[in-house]
């Protein structure tokens, strides 16, 4: 049997395995929370607040989203990637945590510790790109942040609760106008 995506491979999420992509999302929602605070948006953007960026996974995505954004806006940020995305995020010498695929998963040790070290940096907004993973999107939600902002990505609430549409511009150039820089 292959293993589960979402899920630690435990005796206590088996059953999890089997159940349906609306359960689990209701279930990953219950296990992030109900409570969001609120946020004046575009305002809660001003200053460069604390931010935690979810990262894509596509090297050529995330690439372009990290040599658009300036450095200064990296001094209030906190990257979380994929592993394969060290050597760009080290080369903006940005804050980062890491996982793998098999990591990134509920009830792993490393999510614990993922989850544990974005709780501490209580960051005010988050801002998820690449494309939607459940355990990620928990992340995103229980981060605390008030505004977590996707990015076409209506189906994702409420675990990302502002949508932002991309027309004629790109997830940085749209951020780096909303930051004011």
């Amino acid at each position: 049997m292959k293993p589960s995506p979402y899920f630690a491979d435990q005796i206590k999420f088996f059953f999890k395995r089997f159940a349906s992509k609306q359960k689990l999302t209701r279930w990953f929602l219950e296990q992030a929370g109900e409570d969001s605070g609120a946020f004046d948006f575009p305002a809660a953007l001003k200053n460069n607040p604390k931010t935690l960026v979810f990262l894509p996974r596509d090297l050529e995505a995330a690439s372009t989203f990290m040599h658009t954004m300036p450095q200064a806006w990296f001094q209030d940020t906190l990257v979380c990637a994929h592993e394969s995305l060290h050597t760009l995020i080290s080369a903006k010498r940005a804050k980062a945590v890491y996982y793998s695929d098999s990591e990134c998963r509920f009830g792993e040790l490393v999510f614990g510790e993922m989850e544990q070290k974005i709780l501490e940096y209580a960051p005010t907004v988050c801002i998820y790109m690449g494309e939607p993973f459940l355990p990620r999107l928990y992340l995103a939600k229980k981060s605390g942040a008030g505004c977590r902002i996707g990015f076409n990505c209506e189906s994702e609430y409420p675990f990302l609760n502002l949508s932002l549409r991309l027309t004629d511009s790109t997830p940085a150039k749209l951020i780096m106008q909303y930051y004011g820089l």
